[in-house]
């Protein structure tokens, strides 16, 4: 039997929560711009996490950069003269050999400092010079010195302009460390050359950090410093003095990560009476376009589900991964999954899911908003993302982002395949999330009626795969 997911909290307060016109939550309501200084030896997926967490604040339109010491230190290796110092034989980098990290080398030591240095400097600048509000230095920064030289350097160029979270990644797992090191042999340092040699040095490398690796924890609760220290990729996580809205939403997050591989699959309801019409924002039963579709969807699904199935073996052991649909409250959505067989799939109804509440304008038709209503349809077309459905209820994008968070950190969370069967504005919303696309490109993102998405959750991060598109008919 398909395992039932757990329920998924509703709050009443996602549509009628105050906000400013602009949708946004006051800054004061928040936190200072903040910077999260990743800690975690080699191999411990802390870039994994960093870019889960990057894309997820990202699209909660919290604008996050990445600054990735490695690449750095990839891109210097032509430059810096310490040729002759390291056993260069597994890689043709300078400082991508394991000797570049010896601990004992205080030349090599004051180096690795340089190069964190300068990259937390480029973070600095754009956190400070632009709109940034969340800077991410990935980085190992695994001893109390590094850690204190980065703290001493951000209070001298911010002050109070920035607050500090450090992240730090443990894992104690064997399993999970073994295919972390695994897969750092397709990474920057080692696509294409020799595997054998390479784990070698990578294993070096690692010998060499664990020599002078000091873990999160006593210095920092000392220093009154908040930090987050997660141990094999969620399993057990450890806070200190985590405070507001952001450190807040950064552990909801991290609580909730799951290395399952499964499909995420997305797909808007069939044409409901209004959708056939033009009328936006109303419940409406599904035309008869629309039943053909729900049809067609089910067959579909399931050939899609067996091919899963056989990939990963469940055929010849007898057994299925749980598939779950989770739908709008809306009836078009609710009749769009009616065909789905109650044994084989588990069914939800979550009212995060429905369709943006238009307000005043539910029932009309675009061209009956643009002759009666001609200054809110300029408004909406100058900015579709900010804009706002007048009347009581009325929402617009950041209104569904804000609704769908509790949805992304309850999908993170689950280990079942799924199927959402939302609304156009909706999946736009999920899409954004899945496929890390930034503000600018979500209100207008064409979604083609009869489209169904995948996305394959697999180790090295969400996969995007090309949109699978029904066309036994045209919506």
């Amino acid at each position: 039997m398909a395992h039932r997911p757990s329920p998924i909290i509703d709050s009443p307060h996602s549509a009628s929560f105050v906000q400013p016109p602009d949708g946004f939550i006051p800054s004061r309501h928040v936190d200072a711009k903040l910077i999260i200084i990743m800690v975690g030896l080699p191999a411990r997926g802390k870039s994994y996490i960093v870019k889960k967490l990057g894309r997820y604040l990202n699209w909660l339109q919290l604008n996050t950069g990445v600054f990735n010491v490695g690449e750095r230190r990839r891109k210097a290796s032509s430059s810096l003269p310490v040729a002759g110092r390291l056993e260069l034989e597994p890689t043709p980098d300078l400082l991508s050999a394991a000797s570049f990290f010896n601990p004992s080398d205080a030349t090599l030591v004051s180096l690795r400092d340089q190069l964190a240095l300068q990259t937390l400097d480029e973070l600095l600048h754009w956190l400070l010079n632009s709109d940034g509000r969340i800077g991410i230095l990935d980085a190992t920064n695994s001893t109390v010195s590094r850690r204190q030289l980065l703290l001493s350097h951000i209070q001298q160029r911010s002050g109070s302009e920035t607050e500090v979270l450090f992240l730090e990644s443990c894992c104690s797992d064997a399993d999970i460390l073994e295919k972390n090191i695994k897969l750092k042999l397709v990474g920057p340092d080692y696509a294409g050359k020799d595997p054998e040699r390479s784990l070698m040095d990578f294993r070096r490398r690692i010998a060499h950090y664990e020599k002078s690796y000091v873990p999160i924890g006593r210095n920092e609760e000392d220093q009154r410093l908040p930090y987050v220290q997660m141990i094999d990729v969620g399993r057990k996580i450890n806070t200190h003095l985590i405070r507001g809205y952001i450190q807040s939403r950064v552990v909801e997050y991290l609580l909730n990560f799951n290395l399952s591989q499964r499909q995420v699959w997305l797909s808007c309801n069939g044409q409901s009476i209004d959708d056939s019409a033009g009328r936006i924002g109303r419940n409406s039963d599904l035309s008869a376009q629309g039943t053909q579709f729900a049809r067609a969807l089910v067959t579909f699904i399931n050939q899609q589900r067996q091919h899963w199935e056989s990939q990963r073996g469940n055929h010849s052991r007898g057994s299925k991964s749980p598939f779950s649909i989770w739908t709008s409250m809306m009836p078009q959505a609710i009749q769009t999954a009616g065909e789905f067989s109650d044994s084989e799939y588990t069914k939800t109804q979550v009212r995060m899911l429905n369709d943006m509440n238009a307000g005043n304008m539910a029932g009309l038709t675009f061209d009956e908003i643009a002759a009666r209503y001609p200054e809110e349809f300029a408004s909406r077309s100058r900015d579709k993302l900010l804009y706002r459905w007048p009347g009581i209820g009325g929402e617009g994008y950041v209104d569904i982002i804000n609704r769908l968070r509790s949805v992304i950190v309850e999908l993170e969370r689950t280990s079942d395949n799924l199927l959402l069967i939302t609304h156009r504005a909706v999946v736009r919303v999920l899409l954004a999330y899945f496929m890390d696309l930034r503000k600018d490109n979500l209100a207008d993102l064409s979604l083609p009626k009869g489209s169904v998405f995948c996305f394959e959750m697999v180790r090295l991060d969400t996969r995007k795969l090309a949109p699978l598109r029904l066309t036994l008919f045209t919506q």
